[in-house]
């Protein structure tokens, strides 16, 4: 627009002066070399004109000749670079397709084109794990680590093998290098949590959930969970090491924070009880049975009512239960503290709606039981265990990435090394019944094993709460 702009003005300054010069003719003369020269104003304004275009186009081409290496330099860089971004991105569509020796090639072309060590050392290093190459995958990633630019995408590299390789400190290591450079990453503060949580290591771990909570790297809930979750990994750390005032303190943030939660909500009834506070402790355990039932808080509240009279016990079970008296547990529960003390009318009716509703393993067990504590009817009781192997197992903590069994809920599984993936369901084709979680045991089963009818061991032996 400016050029254009300039050139109207020329011409329009040429227009003028060739009107002034048609308005005011003259002569001009001059001498040279000892002769005259004369001719009119209008010719010698034109040959001065001619004389300044020539002059203008000569210094162009002189130019020209003086910028043309350059150019031709700039024209063949940029087409080494075109050529070579078309070979990064056909070798990084290689990758995705998982052609090794496309991607290899077109690796080895990339870097002869570009001289973008980023770029080319990536897909180098992805087409040796595409190959399996691991040590030449782990020097590129090494080598983009050794440079400012290229630090964060190799130690994110070196970090995914380590990780794959079960090198757990070696990828906390760099984890916490990567954090240092990009905090606000959401990966990278998932990541190092992870890992900080898989090696107990609770109070960094902490740290680094309240920084992920307060930059909004993960959904509210979840970090509001996570954040209890961690207090009762810190509360059972505490209770192991003796430290029970701060591990009651600790499981009473948790159960606050996350009151469905049965595990901290049992350990935090229990270090109240042995505190010689039972009246909190029974208030926070009937308040955890009215939000979510569970055998955790049956067991924890037997433990608080400690008694070797079924009848005493079944009226504790009765105090529990009447939170939350249709709940399945509550009436299993019911059920088993009536066939304790012998109340077989109080016993039967819930064991014969939880049949009909939920039929399981462990409530055809309990009713084996009073088919042979009333009736003395063994054969009953046979064919109710027999049946019991075809119905759905009881329901116990399984990992929710991993398929793995425990008979304790731990802060993180020890197969997957997953946080926080416990949950308590049926296993997915499980074919052991593990025990009642309030440890009442059945006659039933004790007389079957005595006439020689198989009952399925659990396939997890409990494992033990984890020790910081």
């Amino acid at each position: 627009m400016l050029r254009a702009v300039i050139v109207f003005l020329i011409l329009a300054a040429l227009g003028v002066a060739g009107a002034w010069l048609a308005d005011h003719p003259g002569m001009i003369s001059m001498q040279w070399g000892g002769r005259q020269f004369e001719t009119s104003t209008a010719v010698a304004a034109t040959g001065l004109a001619v004389l300044l275009v020539l002059a203008a186009v000569i210094y162009r081409f002189w130019r020209w000749l003086v910028s043309s290496p350059a150019t031709l330099h700039k024209l063949r860089k940029e087409s080494r670079q075109r050529k070579g971004y078309q070979s990064l991105s056909s070798g990084l569509v290689a990758v995705a397709a998982g052609d090794v020796r496309q991607a290899q090639k077109l690796a080895r072309r990339t870097k002869q084109l570009l001289d973008d060590p980023s770029l080319t050392l990536l897909l180098s290093a992805q087409a040796a794990q595409l190959d399996g190459d691991e040590t030449e995958a782990k020097e590129n990633f090494q080598a983009m680590a050794a440079h400012p630019a290229t630090e964060f995408l190799g130690l994110r590299g070196l970090l995914v093998q380590a990780r794959r390789d079960g090198d757990r400190a070696e990828a906390l290591r760099l984890a916490r290098r990567a954090f240092a450079l990009r905090p606000d990453t959401p990966w990278v503060g998932q990541e190092l949590f992870a890992l900080e949580a898989a090696a107990n290591d609770w109070q960094a771990a902490e740290k680094t959930l309240a920084h992920n909570i307060r930059r909004k790297l993960l959904p509210a809930d979840e970090g509001s969970r996570r954040q209890a979750i961690v207090k009762f990994a810190q509360a059972l750390a505490a209770s192991n090491e003796g430290e029970s005032k701060r591990a009651l303190e600790l499981a009473r943030k948790a159960n606050n924070q996350l009151p469905e939660f049965a595990p901290a909500t049992a350990l935090a009834g229990r270090l109240h009880a042995a505190a010689g506070e039972g009246n909190k402790a029974r208030r926070l355990l009937l308040n955890g049975w009215r939000v979510a039932p569970h055998p955790e808080l049956l067991a924890a509240w037997l433990d608080v009512h400690p008694s070797d009279q079924p009848a005493q016990r079944l009226e504790a079970v009765q105090e529990l239960i009447a939170k939350n008296p249709d709940d399945g547990e509550s009436r299993l529960a019911l059920a088993q503290a009536a066939l304790e003390a012998s109340e077989f009318d109080l016993a039967r009716p819930p064991l014969e709606s939880l049949m009909e509703q939920f039929p399981s393993a462990r409530v055809a067990r309990v009713i084996a039981d009073l088919e042979e504590k009333e009736r003395s009817d063994g054969a009953a009781a046979r064919q109710w265990l027999r049946q019991a192997a075809s119905l759905p197992v009881d329901a116990t903590w399984v990992c929710k990435d991993c398929g793995r069994q425990i008979g304790v809920w731990a802060p993180h599984c020890p197969d997957c090394v997953s946080f926080d993936a416990f949950v308590w369901r049926v296993p997915a084709g499980a074919g052991a019944v593990l025990p009642y979680a309030a440890g009442i045991t059945t006659a039933a089963a004790q007389s079957a094993e005595e006439s020689e009818i198989e009952i399925l061991p659990p396939d997890v032996e409990p494992a033990s709460a984890p020790t910081n």
